[in-house]
């Protein structure tokens, strides 16, 4: 099989155009040639990434006093006194999502979740389940969640239930 040439202008840099015939292998190579000439380049150039984490210095931050508030008020959040802490099993299958179609299976293990917790716990005021707990239950997606869970329920002296995975 023939080789096939390619014609190739090249300008110089006198403005003239000369006129090459060159095969693609020897095109190939000449372009693999430079792409390694410009990575070598940059290496020895050792360009700097704007994002390179080994060239920042280390050291404490001193925070805002906005960002302070809110990191107090975080601090705050976690010190409530709580009344009550109980841990359970929940049962979620049984009269729970099996008995909703399989498209709205976790939503109704959520609902199902909450009205556990509702009756159990007795709140005065809101139930909150945590970011764990949500995870957890859309973990396999919304046609598959688990049976059951278990969980570690706490009591604030305010009456408000939070649910965290135990």
């Amino acid at each position: 099989m023939a080789k096939k040439k390619v014609i190739k202008k090249v300008i110089t840099e006198d403005n003239q155009t000369k006129v090459v015939k060159v095969d693609k292998r020897e095109e190939r190579e000449e372009s693999r040639k430079k792409e390694l000439e410009i990575k070598e380049k940059a290496k020895s150039q050792k360009v700097i990434d704007a994002f390179d984490l080994e060239d920042v210095p280390e050291g404490k931050e001193e925070l805002s006093d906005i960002e302070q508030e809110i990191f107090e008020d975080e601090e705050a959040e976690f010190e409530e006194e709580i009344q009550e802490e109980r841990f359970y099993v929940i049962p979620l299958a049984k009269k729970g999502y099996e008995r909703a179609p399989s498209w709205k299976a976790a939503k109704k293990a959520m609902i199902v979740l909450k009205k556990f917790l509702v009756r159990h716990m007795k709140p005065e005021g809101a139930v909150y389940v945590s970011q764990d707990i949500n995870e957890r239950i859309w973990e396999r997606g919304i046609k598959h969640p688990p049976r059951k869970i278990r969980v570690r329920v706490t009591k604030s002296v305010d009456g408000i239930v939070r649910a965290y995975l135990a």
